[in-house]
């Protein structure tokens, strides 16, 4: 299973050469006042802030490797099976929708989310395929030209199968969702984001006949600290470009209802009634800045660490390479289409997973 991975997404100016000085010094004279919202996003988004909120890169990677553990661990360990020689692998469709409404405030919005996931497990003794919905509204506004708050409610719908087995684990939940981020000098800001999801898992394996119904509640946060760098504040970067190094960490436990499954034994977990996850990551990327109409490109490449998984039992695989490629392009009514790929791939190369992303933001 894995779920969304929304890298880049910026909103309005976020491209803007000028961004900065309008966000800090206001337009030239004779251009109308710009709503202090506006200003701010513009401001956040030169700083690679808002693109972190959109961005649900680590958050679905989280997902993706819990999902795929579940399957892994549930088919090693059924009698007679094979504990050796797993391996994950997925190719994933990621196709979001974004739009913002304007409050009368001049500094907050309505933001109206949907997303659709498409994942497909590469062929291994355990290959997940799936479709992946969810929808999300969210509150935000822009205190001052450097922070955002932002607090929201979400439902989700996970249907995963394993192709091999013919296991299947449909998930239904709901949560809510906060986010913070401020720019707290010229070069550098932080994004906090926090979310809860109450859910219930239905396991399914119609070969044997048994199923097991359980809540599957998540718990879920992540910090980001990231820097901003122009040609004016760093030579080394080129003329109309930003340079974006990025250092995070994440953790995830879920929470799982012991229950009575169909041979009527009691059971929460595969390993318990919690799940931990977490990582450490550091990346450096290169974004081009250009006016509105015209694509601008963008690259990353980094590496992150598992520090904690509970379900690593049978892939050996905890640090990976990760690269990314795209462009984007601000129409001049403010629209902003997106195209990316991205590669997770495990130094020991028993893990990987590449997204094709493609997404529409706009404002009404």
């Amino acid at each position: 299973m894995k779920i969304s991975k929304t890298r880049h997404l910026g909103v309005l100016a976020c491209c803007l050469g000028a961004g900065a000085a309008l966000a800090q010094d206001g337009p030239p004279p004779g251009m109308p006042q710009l709503p202090p919202g506006v200003l701010a996003q513009i401001n956040l988004g030169k700083a690679g802030l808002l693109g972190s909120f959109y961005s649900n890169e680590q958050w679905g990677t989280t997902q993706g490797r819990f999902g795929q553990s579940r399957f892994t661990i549930g088919t090693a360990t059924a009698p007679f099976a094979s504990t050796t020689g797993y391996k994950d692998g997925s190719t994933d469709l990621v196709l979001p929708l974004s739009a913002l409404k304007a409050l009368p405030d001049g500094k907050s919005y309505l933001r109206f989310g949907v997303m659709y996931v498409k994942p497909n497990g590469a062929r291994n003794q355990v290959e997940v395929d799936g479709n992946n919905p969810s929808v999300s509204v969210q509150y935000m506004t822009f205190p001052n030209p450097n922070t955002m708050l932002s607090f929201g409610v979400f439902a989700e719908h996970t249907d995963v199968r394993d192709v091999v087995s013919g296991a299947m684990a449909p998930r239904d939940g709901y949560g809510i969702r906060a986010d913070l981020l401020h720019k707290f000098n010229d070069n550098w800001g932080i994004s906090v984001r926090g979310e809860y999801s109450w859910g219930e898992t239905d396991l399914q394996i119609p070969a044997i006949g048994y199923q097991h119904v359980q809540g599957d509640d998540r718990f879920y946060t992540q910090v980001e600290l990231i820097g901003s760098y122009d040609s004016s504040s760093f030579s080394a970067v080129p003329q109309g470009w930003s340079l974006h190094p990025t250092f995070g960490i994440n953790f995830q436990r879920n929470f799982l209802e012991a229950t009575v499954d169909s041979f009527g034994a009691v059971s929460s977990g595969l390993v318990g009634e919690t799940e931990d996850y977490g990582m450490v990551w550091a990346s450096l990327g290169l974004e081009q800045m250009v006016a509105p109409g015209q694509w601008g490109f963008n690259a990353s490449l980094g590496v992150e660490h598992e520090y904690v998984n509970d379900l690593d039992a049978f892939v050996d695989e905890s640090t990976y390479i990760v690269g990314s490629v795209g462009a984007s392009m601000r129409t001049r009514s403010g629209q902003q289409v997106v195209v990316g790929y991205t590669r997770h791939q495990g130094v020991n190369g028993n893990r990987w997973n590449q997204t094709l992303l493609a997404s529409l933001n706009f404002s009404f």
